[in-house]
């Protein structure tokens, strides 16, 4: 049997022994189709081990670069968010001041005030021509959009400063059919609808206008009249209201101090109070309106009067 056994090695391709102790050892041997297979068997388990592997990898790296893409993306979307809400706020308010500067300017050249047109009026010309171009990638269309941003924000700070000087050379000239309340100041916030000046998501509707001036400046009656209202009024502040006759009232908000009391006769240019930033406010300021049987309407349309 020993011999058989010997023969069958001999015969085998590939042979082991396997030596237990205290039992025979015991053979085991491989033909060579047999070895063949299991060297086959061997190279695609390899094979697939490698290829597995690579594909783990490779899936490993476009999940990472999947992660780049989308925090990429959202800080496009993001950039490209605030870019477009800016540009619509500042188109509207661009064409708002664009409209009262043509309104005050014709106010002015009715009444034979000369309005010089120099550097400020020039320099918003010039960035009116200006225009940007080129670039096909999102990148550049941000960067354009971002260029044209710039540009309108420096249109509109023209614009203010040129209508600024020119309600300046109405409160001098003392034309239009209601006074200026303040000597110099500037419009920090229109009539109508804005964006919430205390940082609110929505906007709100603004019944007047907000001028603002140094702290403690003199604020005059606009028109002659009575006072209705002189005390703290919630987040005007100290708050006036004026009866100026024909259906008319006037009020101003926020004063530092009330110079004024009820009942009291008013002239038209007297001063009823100083500026202050009482109540709901950002800084010092007056909040002017104008209001008609009841009802607030802008008070820079009375400047064409």
């Amino acid at each position: 049997m020993q011999e058989d056994k010997l023969k069958a090695v001999n015969a085998s391709y590939l042979a082991f022994t396997w030596n237990r102790p205290g039992k025979e050892s015991k053979i085991f041997s491989l033909g060579k189709k047999a070895v063949v297979a299991l060297g086959l068997v061997a190279a695609i388990f390899v094979g697939a081990v490698a290829v597995g592997a690579d594909l783990i990898y490779e899936a490993y790296g476009e999940k990472s670069e999947l992660n780049v893409y989308r925090a990429q993306y959202a800080q496009y979307t993001e950039r490209l968010q605030k870019l477009t809400d800016d540009s619509a706020r500042m188109q509207k308010e661009l064409a708002q001041v664009a409209l009262l500067e043509a309104a005050v300017r014709k106010t002015l050249d009715k009444d034979g005030v000369a309005v010089s047109r120099g550097n400020i009026d020039r320099k918003s010309q010039e960035l009116d021509l200006l225009g940007t171009g080129g670039g096909e990638s999102a990148v550049d269309k941000l960067d354009i959009l971002a260029v044209q941003n710039e540009m309108m924000d420096k249109r509109i700070a023209y614009k203010r400063e040129n209508l600024s000087n020119m309600l300046n050379q109405l409160s001098n000239n003392d034309v239009g059919a209601f006074k200026w309340p303040t000597e110099g100041g500037e419009i920090s916030s229109f009539y109508g609808y804005r964006v919430d000046p205390f940082g609110g998501k929505s906007g709100d509707f603004h019944p007047g206008i907000d001028i603002a001036a140094a702290y403690g400046t003199p604020i005059v009656a606009a028109s002659a009249g009575k006072v209705e209202m002189a005390q703290w009024n919630g987040g005007y502040g100290r708050y006036v209201k004026l009866d100026n006759g024909n259906g008319y009232e006037t009020a101003y908000g926020h004063m530092s101090a009330i110079a004024v009391s009820v009942g009291q006769e008013v002239r038209r240019g007297e001063v009823i109070g100083f500026v202050g930033s009482s109540g709901v406010s950002t800084g010092p300021h007056v909040h002017f309106e104008i209001l008609e049987d009841g009802k607030t309407v802008n008070p820079l349309q009375f400047l064409q009067r």
